[in-house]
């Protein structure tokens, strides 16, 4: 009556097999487009799509940064400046957010690479994604380790919406058209608002 169910049992799975069934099942994610300051002043940004609001009445949010062969320059940037921003990924940046994502030899081009604008911030010296509808510069709050992946979390500092995403002091979600991640390459954008 209920149908059959395969069990998965996480325990005896590789990293991959477990990344493959987690990132496909926990779905759509928003993504976090992080920009950071490289030691040379240049700007790097990364994107992460293990985001989510940590608490909203302190005002922090979280990503996570899973592991990798080499320490990923983000979570290297956060611990030496203590800042970030945290930028939101409308629809229309799929790929040039997705090329940002990729393995490049100089991450301090990035953006010129993708097309992307840095403009200033205000509260910190790490700029914001001028392409982005919805910002947020960021404080280090903690890093939480689990197992190798590490768990950044921020405190808001000021957050910038694009005119005509905020409506009556709710976002609009059509006109902020966030993308969300499925796994792989493979996106989704809020088309079918369903209301109950």
């Amino acid at each position: 009556m209920h149908g059959e169910f395969d069990r998965l049992e996480l325990a005896g799975l590789s990293f991959d097999e477990r990344y493959r069934l987690l990132n496909g099942s926990v779905i759509p994610r928003p993504i976090a487009f992080v920009s950071t300051l490289n030691e040379d002043g240049t700007v790097n940004a990364a994107p992460f799509s293990s985001f989510m609001i940590a608490s909203v009445e302190a005002g922090y949010l979280a990503f996570s940064v899973g592991p990798s062969e080499k320490p990923k320059r983000t979570f290297r940037n956060i611990g030496r400046t203590g800042e970030f921003v945290i930028n939101t990924v409308p629809q229309e940046l799929a790929h040039k957010v997705q090329l940002c994502g990729e393995e490049q030899e100089n991450g301090a081009l990035k953006l010129e690479r993708a097309g992307l604008t840095a403009i200033a911030s205000e509260k910190i010296r790490t700029p914001r994604i001028a392409e982005s509808k919805i910002q947020f510069e960021c404080k280090l709050h903690t890093v939480l380790a689990f197992a190798e992946s590490r768990m950044i979390v921020g405190e808001i500092l000021l957050m910038h919406a694009r005119d005509g995403v905020v409506r009556d002091g709710k976002i609009d979600p059509v006109n902020y058209g966030p993308l969300g991640r499925i796994a792989g390459r493979n996106y989704c954008s809020v088309r079918d608002v369903i209301s109950v």
